[in-house]
């Protein structure tokens, strides 16, 4: 009777650690705050010294001069100083024969998460940032905010989310044509499909900074845990409208410590 005892909370406390686990595997596979695998982003809960790092990279076919090509390097590296937020730098890169090829941009941010999407409780966060060129023919500086929402469709961690991002950009020295200010626009969605895959959806519209003109896309794709620290994510995107990419391709990895 006593072993029998025994085995029994031994199987208990063994069921308990892999429902933890299973749970924090759902987060993680659920996690969007790193662009993986497509643009719209979650508003997640962040945790005072986790770390971050993440390698991305997009291809983009654009329409129009027989065809250009644009090839952008994508790392970046967030910190959670307190939690709730985070510190974030990304030294963005361009190559390929676009016009806006051989140039990069540092991005610096603060992403401030105000409410975390738990227990079907809708999420809300905040980042100011500032995004400076450098390169080749280099633009001029950029600043703004971006806002998320998040609202999970149930009450458990593995509940599908559906996700709304608005940023505002304002560029300080504006050349001829070009905007003083403009936006870029998200919406998708997340599902789990496996114990540790999810798929995403979404909708993207990116004003350029030339006036009159807006990418637009629409995303799916793939996140995939690879043990518990690391994941991969690859996603494709088609453009519509006459000023868009013809399609965009993004592979990326993700590293937490």
């Amino acid at each position: 009777m006593r072993h029998a005892a025994l085995a029994g909370l031994t199987l208990a406390a063994g069921l308990l650690t892999a429902v933890g686990t299973a749970r924090a595997q759902d987060d993680e596979r659920m996690a969007l705050s790193s662009e993986l695998p497509v643009t719209v982003e979650d508003a997640a809960a962040i945790e005072k010294g986790s770390v971050d790092v993440k390698v991305r990279a997009f291809f983009d076919r654009l329409k129009g001069d027989g065809g250009r090509n644009r090839l952008t390097f994508d790392p970046e590296l967030q910190v959670g100083v307190a939690d709730g937020l985070a510190l974030k730098a990304n030294p963005g890169y361009r190559v390929g024969n676009a016009d806006d090829a051989q140039q990069g941009d540092v991005k610096l941010s603060a992403e401030y998460n105000i409410l975390a999407p738990s227990q079907g409780r809708l999420g809300l966060s905040v980042e100011p940032l500032v995004s400076i060129p450098y390169g080749s023919g280099s633009k001029t500086t950029e600043a703004g905010i971006t806002g998320r929402l998040t609202q999970p469709l149930g009450t458990a961690a593995s509940a599908p989310r559906l996700h709304a991002n608005l940023s505002w950009r304002h560029r300080f020295d504006p050349e001829p044509g070009e905007r003083d200010n403009r936006f870029i626009m998200a919406a998708g969605m997340n599902a789990p499909v496996g114990p540790a895959t999810a798929v995403a959806f979404d909708v993207v519209r990116e004003q350029s900074p030339e006036r009159g003109k807006a990418d637009n896309f629409v995303e799916a794709g793939v996140r995939h845990l690879v043990g518990e620290d690391l994941a991969v994510g690859a996603g494709i995107g088609v453009g519509f409208g006459p000023d868009s990419p013809r399609y965009r391709l993004l592979l990326g990895v993700q590293r937490s410590f």
